[in-house]
């Protein structure tokens, strides 16, 4: 009991605030992996890092020399495989509530009256385009 109340007596504001903002983040990654390939990503390396430290515990030199080597290499190679993922990840973030105030979103009547209005001027001067309209999220 003593234990507990001392750990209580050490624990600060900051330190809620530091839970609270990684456990915010884990939830969201793992919201934002749900159905996708990403997921079994995560899961893949959950048994690499078993496999290392099981490894280590059970003094397999081999095995520990060979996993600690191959994950620099399947870093990179995650980042190219799932660069699709880790962009739409990226992309979520910075819509969060946090940053909303500082994109300027457009209603959808106003990009059509937009829309229309160029059409309208280019046809005025007999001049072709093509327009092109992103889905999400620009390049």
């Amino acid at each position: 009991m003593e234990a507990f109340s001392a750990f209580f007596a050490r624990f600060s504001w900051r330190d809620a605030l530091d839970i609270l903002v990684v456990s915010v983040t884990i939830y969201e990654l793992f919201k934002l992996m749900r159905g996708t390939r990403a997921m079994q990503m995560a899961a893949g390396v959950g048994v690499i890092v078993g496999l290392f430290y099981l490894s280590r515990w059970l003094h397999l030199q081999t095995v520990n020399w060979l996993i600690r080597n191959i994950v620099g290499y399947v870093v990179f190679a995650a980042i190219v495989l799932f660069q699709t993922d880790i962009r739409r990840a990226l992309v979520h973030f910075g819509r969060t509530p946090f940053f909303g105030g500082m994109q300027k979103t457009q209603g959808i009547d106003d990009v059509i009256e937009d829309l229309g209005v160029a059409a309208s001027v280019l046809a005025s001067h007999r001049t072709g385009a093509i327009i092109a309209i992103e889905r999400e999220v620009g390049l």
